[in-house]
């Protein structure tokens, strides 16, 4: 059967951008800072179509495979590195800035992590995202609530480094879905299934970061939220398989909307900041 292209990816890329825009515009709500959220998924949804795509290519030496990266990553830094300069009046630059912040910094070690493992265990992806979820929750009971339980920012606050450890595992599961349907991309899902299970996992999501925050006791039980935060990229990936989706894809306007704002999908994660007030995933 003939390889066909993964609208639902485009799509997701398509929602990360308001996602990750919105979590940082609680400007735009000021009697209502808490819906400017949707940052985590976000990038949670970026990782996992990042991961989905990559293993599509052909195997290639480690030098040209970095390459490509670079070369797709760096130039949207450096643009966006300008343009916050320019509007900030900032002459000064510091390495952090350079290399684009924690984001990129975490992407382009887990490029090289990706390259090892579709190298030498492609096969074991699901071991892969077993063995990142253990490390996770060590690294989580002998580090990370001491430091952060009680954070108004939680798990997810924008100077919390501990999160670029499970969202590795994001990377992993789209790269595991994108070798599952190289192939042939079979179109069938059950949209109001996948669509009731996704809000079922943004409930509990929101809700035990909710209940963290209200009572600091049960704070150390937000790495739970890891678990629905998982169920919202997949459902939602599947939701966006749906039938109504693939008609808004395949239209002429919608295409070229779609795929005009999924392609700043990176820029504007890179401008989020400059653009409004800091805000709490």
């Amino acid at each position: 059967m003939e390889k066909q292209r993964d609208f639902a990816v485009d799509i997701i890329k398509f929602i990360a951008v308001f996602l990750i825009i919105n979590s940082h515009a609680d400007m735009m709500y000021p009697r209502m800072s808490i819906l400017a959220t949707g940052g985590a998924i976000g990038d949670c949804l970026f990782l996992f179509v990042s991961g989905y795509t990559i293993f599509l290519g052909k195997m290639q030496t480690f030098g040209n495979y970095y390459k490509r990266r670079i070369n797709r990553i760096m130039p949207s830094v450096f643009a966006a590195l300008a343009f916050i300069h320019i509007i900030n009046y900032n002459p000064f630059i510091n390495v952090c800035d350079f290399l684009g912040g924690e984001f990129i910094e975490a992407i382009m070690v887990y490029y090289v992590l990706l390259y090892i493992i579709r190298k030498y265990v492609v096969n074991h992806i699901k071991v892969v995202i077993v063995f990142v979820a253990v490390v996770t929750l060590v690294l989580y009971v002998f580090w990370f609530p001491y430091k952060y339980e009680t954070s108004s920012m939680g798990l997810y606050g924008i100077s919390t480094l501990f999160r670029w450890v499970p969202y590795f595992a994001f990377m992993l599961m789209g790269a595991y879905m994108g070798l599952k349907n190289e192939v042939t991309i079979k179109y069938s899902c059950k949209p109001w299934v996948n669509f009731v299970k996704m809000v079922g996992c943004l409930i509990l999501f929101y809700g035990i970061q909710l209940i963290a925050r209200m009572y600091p006791f049960v704070a150390p039980l937000q790495i739970l939220t890891l678990i629905p935060l998982m169920g919202i990229v997949l459902y939602m990936y599947h939701w966006c398989k749906a039938d109504f989706f693939k008609r808004v894809y395949m239209s002429s306007k919608g295409n070229k909307i779609i795929l005009f704002v999924s392609g700043l999908c990176l820029e504007s994660y890179l401008i989020q900041y400059n653009l409004f007030t800091d805000a709490l995933n």
